[in-house]
């Protein structure tokens, strides 16, 4: 019946709807960095939006991609020897894949600051003049760092 009728469920087929949120996210958050009196908080949900699509994503790639095909024989430490009914599917391979990604972008970053070396849009790295601005370098690499691995962590969950 027409009271039944989710348009939601008419736009979006089910492996796009986990995407909803983090798009809404860079959305919402490119459009606040465009506004300056809420350009920080708009950086603060533009990484949200890209944090949760890229961890939405990877919890894709991993549940969807097959990494033992439907009819293949194993052996059990018994002896016994059986046939897979189904693909066995998942990558366990979480952190592989992070470190492949940000392999990925220190490269991308490097192309990107030896073409821009040569422009007047030049990228200089800021000296550091203080042990104050060398503590929130550490202590950002530290969150950085924690926030890969709760990353890691929660892509078995999803």
């Amino acid at each position: 019946s027409f009271m039944m009728y989710n348009p939601a469920q008419g736009l979006f087929s089910d492996a796009g709807k986990p995407f909803i949120i983090p798009l809404a996210g860079l959305l919402i958050g490119g459009i606040m960095m465009q506004i300056k009196d809420v350009a920080t908080t708009g950086k603060l949900v533009l990484y949200f939006g890209a944090q949760s699509f890229m961890n939405i994503y990877m919890g894709w790639v991993m549940r969807t991609s097959v990494t033992v095909p439907k009819g293949h024989s194993y052996t059990m430490t018994n002896g016994t020897v059986g046939v897979l009914d189904v693909d066995l599917t998942g990558c366990p391979a979480g952190f592989a894949l992070t470190a492949m990604q940000q392999v990925i972008s220190f490269i991308v970053f490097m192309i990107f600051f030896s073409v821009a070396y040569f422009t007047p849009y030049r990228y200089m790295p800021k000296k550091l003049n203080s042990w104050f601005e060398v503590m929130c370098v550490i202590i950002f690499g530290c969150v950085f760092a924690l926030n890969i691995a709760l990353n890691n962590f929660s892509l078995g969950y999803i």
